[in-house]
């Protein structure tokens, strides 16, 4: 078994989850973070969180291992019933990768390019990324 690789940080205030992702990602990395976000979901009734904002920006890459976990993963997202998720500073790449895994989902995706692209169409959002980025990113496992 590897290290895990990967940092985070998660706010809630329903009906948004707010995460922002740091670094590399192996897959011993996507299952801690999965488990810290099915936990963090866990405490809020089915469909009490209905959305995400998603910040990439300081998000690197996930190792090809990786891919079986995030994907499955995914498929457990889709059907939680989320209405939207917006990605913040999503390189080429991941957007492909995220296109590709939410095709065929009911969920409605944007990509923006950084924070201040989403809050122009998004204010509302404004104090729960202010919160989101006074979090330190940890790896809690």
């Amino acid at each position: 078994m590897f290290v895990a690789h990967g940092l985070w940080r998660v706010y809630v205030e329903a009906p948004v989850i707010y995460i922002g992702l740091q670094g590399a990602f192996n897959r011993e990395g996507i299952i801690d973070l999965q488990n810290d976000l099915l936990a963090q979901a866990m405490q809020y009734p089915q469909g009490n969180l209905q959305s995400a904002v998603i910040d990439l920006s300081m998000f690197e890459m996930s190792t090809a291992d990786s891919f079986d976990v995030i994907r499955n993963y995914f498929e457990g997202v889709k059907s939680r019933g989320y209405v939207r998720v917006d990605y913040i500073g999503a390189n080429a790449l991941a957007r492909q990768v995220l296109e590709q895994l939410w095709r065929n989902a009911k969920t409605q995706i944007y990509f923006f390019d950084d924070a201040a692209d989403l809050l122009v169409s998004q204010p509302q959002h404004h104090n729960g990324l202010l919160t989101l980025v006074q979090i330190s990113f940890e790896h809690p496992h």
